[in-house]
């Protein structure tokens, strides 16, 4: 069974709001996490998500709204009684307690037996991929290692809700990656309820069952990985997620899009005419060939190739610069060369501006 298809709720912010002096932490959040669900909060900074977070863990109380938890109000309900497991980018170790030890401490607190403990740390060890590591301290461990125990530490008292603050940040990329991997198992493995604070945005669509994106204090949107992608609701969603090309322009009476660059063909849309927009076009729906026919036509300014893909930027005739993301090109383009740019309509989309 999916776990984004689970519809029992596990947590429930209702008009949370969160305000320091005049300033505005948070405004007015409403937002439903499902049971088993991997829900990932997403934005620049300071745009509300840690602030969120720290409300869910009991960190900070709500200036304004409610907090449930599985139905109870948690609204002040002091944060070691919450049954929320946290981890964070720091790992928070204890250095002079073996890994064993790290991992077997919330359950010392919770009073289990010796033997319950032994088995509960050596299940959650073989878990994470570190069986035999229980006499290490921490500072003999990689980095991976560390966050690896902090996973298992969070995750052995079975805590009805485990929260993930940027947890991967300090890991160099390849190691990010790999431990990604490992959080999307223990995810499936364990069947947790987890939200997970980031502001990488290939991270949030890696990982997530739905990404709530978060701008001045506010959801900007929220829904799958596919749907914040390829549907995002704003400008400011399609230039967050992912890489995209945004054209301003006026919608004309017969429903063409006018920009600087030149007149567009879009698809329907609730836009009139006279209505202003953004133009979103993705930079693998576009194809670089001859001016004729082109939508756009322009000058390539500058090519990165990052092994995966080529990246051409290409800088209209007005001035504009769009990216076009090519995986094969078997006819690779010049510096300086004249280009026109080639794509579906109905692969675009009007936004907000």
């Amino acid at each position: 069974m999916h776990r984004a298809h689970l519809t029992r709720e596990k947590l429930a912010a209702r008009g949370i709001g969160k305000t320091f002096g005049d300033a505005v932490a948070l405004d007015d959040i409403d937002l439903t996490v499902r049971t088993g669900e991997f829900l990932t909060l997403l934005g620049p900074s300071g745009s509300g998500k840690t602030t969120l977070l720290q409300i869910i863990a009991g960190l900070a109380q709500p200036t304004t709204g409610r907090l449930l938890i599985d139905g109870r109000d948690c609204t002040f309900v002091p944060a070691h009684l919450r049954d929320i497991g946290v981890i964070f980018q720091s790992y928070a170790l204890f250095p002079h307690m073996s890994v064993g030890e790290n991992i077997a401490f919330p359950l010392e607190m919770r009073g289990l037996t010796v033997a319950t403990i032994k088995a509960k740390v050596d299940a959650a060890l073989d878990l994470v991929g570190l069986s035999g590591l229980a006499h290490r301290l921490p500072a003999e461990l990689s980095g991976g290692q560390q966050q690896r125990v902090a996973l298992a530490r969070c995750i052995v008292y079975e805590p009805a809700l485990i929260l993930m603050d940027e947890p991967l940040a300090a890991l160099d990329r390849k190691l990010r990656e790999a431990m990604q991997i490992e959080i999307k198992r223990l995810h499936r493995d364990t069947g947790a309820t987890i939200i997970f604070v980031t502001h990488d945005q290939e991270e949030a669509l890696a990982l997530s069952d739905r990404v709530c994106l978060m701008n001045n204090a506010r959801i900007a949107q929220i829904g799958t990985p596919q749907d914040v992608y390829e549907r995002p609701a704003t400008a400011f969603a399609a230039d967050f997620i992912g890489i995209s090309n945004l054209l301003r322009g006026t919608v004309a009476p017969d429903g063409r899009f006018v920009t600087p660059e030149g007149i567009l063909a879009v698809p329907p849309s609730g836009f009139g005419p006279g209505d202003k927009a953004s133009l979103m076009i993705r930079p693998e729906h576009i194809a670089i060939g001859g001016e004729a026919d082109a939508a756009l036509t322009g000058q390539v300014a500058e090519i990165v190739y990052t092994g995966v893909e080529t990246r051409v930027l290409v800088k209209l005739d007005a001035g504009t610069l769009l990216t076009v993301r090519q995986i094969r090109d078997r006819h690779p383009r010049q510096m300086g060369e004249r280009v026109g740019l080639h794509w579906y309509p109905e692969q675009t989309q009007l936004l907000p501006d």
